[in-house]
């Protein structure tokens, strides 16, 4: 994939400017709002995809699936408002189109992982120790982006996915209007990632934390939406999500990178420079699940109607529509 990739036209015309902020505004009609910053995240992924070369292609793909996760919780806010076969055929499609670009990071990520650790604990992790599996997972990366950058065909579909889903934007209706198409969801949201976090307190297994995680990041993207209504309270709650999805996703890639050292041992000179890495690890992610769960539990304080009783009181005051 030498030169951008060349695609269909959209289905907006070219000239047409598309306000793409990931935010509701004062005054603005919900539904006219929420079909505004649908069909912007979808422009600019495409946008991007479509220009991508070769050395931009990664970057390009990971802010796509970015979009497509902030896309999910769009539609999750609203889903009593645009009512259940609207949300499921959105969900899915974008569920679907980030899927077929999930190849190819997991190296990369890896290394970055390893890098971090290597650079926090200098001492127990000599560059020496690490080496072999460094260049491994290198190899590993480089396999994988050259494997994305000939997939150029699924690059296409999932530009023609993306084309689709703007072209539906504007025939999508609202039953509800104003904040009764989004209450519904943000107690949802609030309620759902509550309960998780109350069951991975409980037992914090890798798959009850990556769960929490995927509820957080709903908390997060959706805070970033009704932003306006109480900006410094939800500026908080939004940065607040966001650190503990970070530690969450760190603790995540903690447990990847785990599990791929002990599948390579053959990438340390002895037993004990791999047990020494895992010490590492392990000691890492048990202090970022610790953090996260201390913090998630501040996160999640207010019950879910009282966190959404206080964004309506501000949407009230402030937002008009």
């Amino acid at each position: 994939m030498d030169h951008p990739l060349q695609t269909a036209a959209l289905a907006a015309a070219p000239d047409e400017q598309i306000d793409r902020e990931y935010a509701l505004r004062e005054g603005e009609h919900v539904p006219d709002a929420i079909r505004r910053v649908a069909r912007g995240q979808l422009q600019s992924a495409h946008e991007q995809l479509a220009a991508a070369t070769d050395s931009t292609l990664p970057k390009a793909v990971h802010e796509t699936r970015k979009a497509l996760k902030r896309l999910r919780t769009g539609v999750r806010l609203t889903r009593d408002a645009i009512g259940e076969q609207t949300y499921g055929q959105e969900n899915t499609a974008y569920r679907e189109a980030a899927g077929r670009l999930a190849a190819g990071r997991d190296a990369q990520v890896l290394l970055e992982t390893l890098d971090a650790l290597s650079s926090r604990f200098p001492t127990e992790l000599q560059p020496s120790a690490t080496a072999m599996l460094r260049s491994l997972l290198d190899a590993d990366r480089e396999r994988a982006a050259a494997a994305a950058r000939e997939d150029e065909a699924g690059v296409v579909a999932v530009l023609a996915d993306l084309e689709a889903a703007i072209a539906r934007t504007p025939a999508w209706t609202f039953e509800r209007e104003g904040f009764d198409a989004l209450a519904p969801g943000l107690r949802r949201i609030h309620r759902r990632g509550r309960k998780r976090m109350r069951i991975a307190c409980e037992d914090p297994s890798a798959d009850n934390l990556h769960e929490w995680r995927k509820r957080v990041k709903d908390l997060w993207h959706a805070t970033q939406l009704v932003g306006a209504a109480r900006p410094k309270r939800l500026d908080r709650v939004s940065r607040h999500a966001h650190d503990v999805a970070d530690l969450l996703g760190d603790n995540h890639d903690l447990g990847a990178l785990r599990e791929y050292v002990a599948a390579h041992p053959r990438c340390f000179a002895d037993e004990r420079a791999m047990e020494a890495l895992l010490e590492v690890i392990d000691h890492r992610a048990d202090t970022l699940r610790d953090e996260a769960l201390s913090s998630g539990r501040r996160l999640y304080e207010s019950s879910p109607k009282r966190f959404v009783g206080a964004i309506e009181r501000g949407w009230s005051k402030r937002m008009g529509a």
